[in-house]
């Protein structure tokens, strides 16, 4: 076989993403939770960027498309808006986590 016709693979690993933040995430179909674990070198909040980049990179995938809730280790909660970019949070006004994940939902809340 000439070189012309070679094949050549490159088997190189891809670099894992870094956070300085400490978190743990659950995901499901349609949504992210994020929480601060508050043991990292920074918050999640300030390494928001790279925290949802390595969080794509353990889905195998764009997460753009989820609803995001981050949780900040005193238990305020805050929708963030990933394009694949940038990040911006916007206010969910809620600690108890049920309620503030339904809010980012968009689903109705039921008053007790």
């Amino acid at each position: 076989m000439s070189p012309y016709q070679a094949i050549s693979l490159d088997f190189k690993l891809v670099d894992k993403p870094v956070t300085q933040a400490d978190f743990t995430y659950s995901i499901t179909p349609t949504t992210i939770s994020i929480t601060d674990t508050g043991k990292g070198r920074c918050s999640v909040t300030n390494d928001i960027e790279a925290v949802l980049r390595k969080i794509e990179y353990w889905h195998q995938g764009s997460i753009s498309g989820f609803k995001i809730m981050y949780r900040h280790e005193h238990g305020a909660s805050a929708g963030v808006r990933w394009d694949g970019q940038t990040a911006p949070f916007f206010a969910l006004r809620e600690t108890d986590e049920k309620r503030a994940m339904e809010k980012l939902r968009g689903g109705s809340l039921n008053k007790d």
